[in-house]
């Protein structure tokens, strides 16, 4: 049941992680490679609050969301919003990955190099549940991940931002007709995202440590879980990041330590190749609505 529990808590982080680039697809159709590096701000900034000002735990994670925010809305600004037209223009590739290097390295000299040993939440207080002991903060990592993805789905669906993203979504240039700003409705989800990120660096960095290096790791597994969910799915996000953090909790229990990563990956690429669309897949919009990908 432990390992059990161990591996839903890190699923549900891979799932806000692929739901933050899910954010950004949706109303852009492009991947940011930069969104490695806002998670691990996001952890950084956490620890940095915690262990430097010695802060309260939720307020070090709402300072580091803000912090995120406005980092998310500086990378729209400087590497996106100023090619134009992205769906004619494929530089974003270059400027978000550009961005990524920029932050890291940046992140490296404040921070350090060495990785940081991250507090849990309730002090890493466990209870006794079916015959295993399982920790509160893992608990909260999975209760945390549904709720904003309750959250996020409820916005999309019932809000009149909501609206506005599924016509940005479906066609920025009628959007843009119909009187909705499209650069503020994809700045907004540029900030939505990065405040995601910023919350499922510092949930998981306990279990990982905190440190500069976090960006490939966990990028990299970001983009896993969305695309084996499919892109731009709120629903396939959670599934994705739930497979694979059920898929490394199985291999880690049946392959050496060294190897576990490199067979989770192979695994990973058979199932992006096989289900290219991810495994729920991307749902068109309906003719004459805005029920288009379950966003």
């Amino acid at each position: 049941m432990q390992e059990l529990i161990f591996a839903l808590a890190n699923g549900s982080m891979y799932a806000l992680m692929a739901l933050a680039i899910g954010i950004i697809y949706s109303t852009t159709r492009i991947i940011n490679f930069a969104h490695g590096s806002v998670i691990m701000i996001g952890a950084m900034t956490s620890y940095w609050f915690i262990s430097v000002f010695h802060m309260n735990y939720i307020l070090a994670i709402l300072l580091a969301i803000s912090i995120n925010i406005l980092l998310s809305m500086v990378i729209y600004k400087t590497a996106v919003e100023r090619l134009g037209d992205l769906s004619k223009n494929s530089s974003w590739i270059v400027t978000l990955f550009g961005a990524s290097i920029i932050i890291d390295n940046i992140a490296r000299m404040i921070f350090g190099t060495e990785p940081k040993a991250f507090p849990y939440l309730f002090n890493g207080l466990d209870i006794r549940m079916f015959g295993a002991n399982i920790m509160l903060h893992e608990m909260m990592m999975i209760v945390i991940a549904i709720s904003i993805g309750i959250a996020y789905q409820f916005v999309i669906q019932k809000t009149s931002f909501g609206r506005a993203v599924r016509a940005v979504s479906y066609k920025p240039d009628t959007a843009r007709i119909m009187g909705i700003r499209s650069s503020v409705v994809v700045l907004t989800c540029f900030a939505i995202s990065g405040g995601v990120a910023a919350i499922a660096g510092a949930l998981i960095a306990p279990l990982t440590f905190a440190s500069y290096t976090m960006t490939y790791a966990l990028g990299i597994k970001a983009f896993a879980a969305a695309l084996i969910g499919g892109l731009g799915n709120t629903k396939g996000a959670f599934i994705g990041g739930i497979s694979l953090g059920l898929l490394e909790g199985f291999v880690g229990l049946m392959i050496p330590g060294g190897m576990k990563d490199a067979v989770i990956f192979l695994i990973m690429i058979v199932v992006i190749i096989v289900l290219p669309g991810g495994i729920l897949g991307a749902k068109i919009f309906n003719k004459g609505s805005f029920t288009a990908e379950k966003i």
